[in-house]
């Protein structure tokens, strides 16, 4: 039996999320004190406003903050992941929960992160829109050759991401309709996303990253970019410049993980879309969301009765 802990991404987020936990763990308030202080955001304010909460420059550093806080608070019960796994910006979760970087590290990257992405935004105006029921080979097809159009994130075998520029998006809907796909959703986000118009974001955060000590995850992590586990010889700084703009390799990542029935997957952080995903990945195993104490005190209860399961 193994226990796999997922970072949700920038979109998750709600006003009021994780304030109960601020209010009653001592180590969850520490981390929020700590990003709050690095970043120079009151985060328990920006927690309570959606306006705040939904600008990117807030909402990836409070995501990154709740996911950390909660894992922490999981910690200090008795839970202890044999890997972790993020989507997106909740790689960065997984990578500090796994020792890779300090949390205080984390917030500094996240805070240029957010920066970076935010410029190349207001520069070039993108879209991102979900494609459901219709497979990712087809939508590669049909996107190839079409210049200013990408497949963002490979998320389920149900549902594929795409963005691109903001001038082509008509030409996007007609070139997938025409060839036979049924739901697209228009995403509500400021830009393009894992896509070549993130490029420039990409390197102006690489000359930051250079400064940053980056080690060998304690724990398994699995990178977004590649699909697959970091390992020994890769370059982390590389890797996580190219996480900027280049696709999120979702369902190769579950794959990867080979889960058995019996195994445990937990989100930690707002919302349940990324549990959601790993059901549509159909792993197997049992599938859980933390994203308060009334949550986290059902899932002790149901390892409890499991056998003392969160021991990893």
């Amino acid at each position: 039996m193994s226990i796999y802990v997922l970072f949700p991404g920038q979109g998750a987020q709600v006003p009021g999320m994780g304030l109960d936990f601020l209010e009653n763990y001592g180590v969850y308030r520490e981390a929020v004190e700590t990003a709050s202080r690095i970043s120079g955001k009151d985060l328990t304010s920006v927690f309570r406003d959606k306006e705040l909460l939904d600008k990117t420059e807030n909402s990836q550093i409070a995501i990154f903050t709740m996911g950390f806080g909660i894992m922490s608070v999981l910690r200090e019960k008795g839970i202890v992941p044999d890997a972790f796994m993020g989507l997106s910006l909740g790689e960065y979760g997984a990578l500090a929960s796994a020792g890779a970087f300090t949390f205080e590290d984390g917030v500094r990257l996240l805070v240029k992160r957010s920066e970076a992405m935010q410029k190349a935004c207001d520069n070039t105006e993108g879209f991102l829109a979900a494609v459901s029921f219709f497979q990712s080979d087809l939508i590669e097809k049909v996107l190839e050759g079409k210049e200013g159009l990408w497949v963002s994130n490979y998320n389920a075998p149900s549902q594929t991401v795409c963005g691109g520029l903001a001038s082509r998006k008509a030409e996007f809907e007609s070139a997938l309709k025409e060839a036979g796909a049924k739901k697209i959703t228009f995403l509500n986000v400021s830009g393009a996303f894992h896509t070549k118009l993130m490029s420039e974001a990409g390197k102006e955060f690489r000359s930051f990253l250079d400064g940053i000590e980056v080690r060998m995850p304690e724990t398994r992590v699995l990178s977004n970019y590649k699909g697959t586990f970091y390992d020994e010889g890769d370059d982390f700084r590389e890797i996580l410049e190219k996480h900027i703009y280049c696709p999120v390799r979702l369902v190769q990542s579950f794959e990867a993980l080979d889960s058995e029935d019996g195994d445990i997957f937990i989100q930690v952080g707002p919302g349940k879309a990324l549990a959601s995903l790993a059901k549509q990945n159909k792993v197997k195993g049992s599938i859980y969301s933390v994203d308060s104490i009334s949550d986290m005190e059902a899932l002790l209860k149901e390892l409890d009765s499991l056998g003392g399961a969160q021991n990893g």
